[in-house]
């Protein structure tokens, strides 16, 4: 009797890093559009005031609730999963001989 062992294909605190990751891209980008040509913030028109602000805004809301559902989220300690393996058949080694021979011999 053979155990094959599986996991799941993703971790279960994926869904935190990618929040994570889109606030440090908002807030990246804001901060990078804020601080453009070293301009002065008093004289760039208001659409673009706006919309730097939210980016910051977003990036800022976003980092937040990553933070917060990396803290609430706790560390599953499951132990892997283990399942029966397909039981052994000596025809199918018998039906697989035949090709290895042919690699062999090129």
């Amino acid at each position: 009797m053979r155990l094959v062992w599986s996991q799941p294909s993703r971790p279960a605190h994926d869904r935190a890093r990618q929040i994570l990751l889109l606030s440090v891209l908002c807030l990246f980008l804001g901060g990078i559009l804020a601080g453009t040509a070293g301009r002065d913030p008093r004289h760039t028109p208001r659409a673009f005031r706006a919309a730097v602000a939210s980016l910051l805004g977003t990036g800022g809301v976003f980092f937040l609730l990553g933070v917060a559902l990396l803290a609430v989220q706790k560390p599953k300690k499951t132990s892997p999963n283990l399942s029966l393996a397909r039981p052994f058949d000596p025809s199918d080694v018998a039906a697989r001989a035949p090709r290895f021979g042919q690699e062999e011999r090129r």
